[in-house]
């Protein structure tokens, strides 16, 4: 059986060695039909410790957006089929709606705000 993704997103998470780094960014795990896992951060990719921290059947999302968008966009483009997201902090209202909209189970929280990085993109 898969592991939940939002207890391997914060196990993973878990990982990251500076504490001020680790408050700062996400994680996130995207579980699929294929038995593939799809891991990302909200850094342009993984922190190197938790790259050797990733299963045989987990691969790596990188590239630019939240956490849960890349892992999402790597999905599509490896063509997995997602079945459940689970990330390392409560959910923002613009990833909410690309999960509610590609029909992907979550456990994990919403956060009901938009994100404070995205807030300022509009001053």
């Amino acid at each position: 059986m898969d592991e939940e993704p939002e207890k391997r997103a914060i196990s993973l998470h878990s990982l990251i060695k500076h504490l001020f780094t680790r408050n700062k960014n996400t994680t996130a795990v995207l579980n699929t039909k294929e038995k593939i896992s799809i891991v990302g951060s909200s850094e342009k990719r993984l922190r190197p410790e938790v790259r050797a921290g990733l299963k045989e059947n987990e691969i790596e999302a990188t590239g630019p957006g939240h956490a849960e968008e890349k892992v999402i966009k790597k999905a599509e483009i490896e063509k997995l089929h997602p079945t459940e997201i689970g990330v390392s902090r409560p959910i923002c209202l613009d990833c909410k709606s690309l999960i509610l909209q590609k029909d992907i189970q979550t456990k994990t929280n919403f956060s009901g705000k938009k994100s404070k990085n995205r807030e300022n993109e509009n001053d």
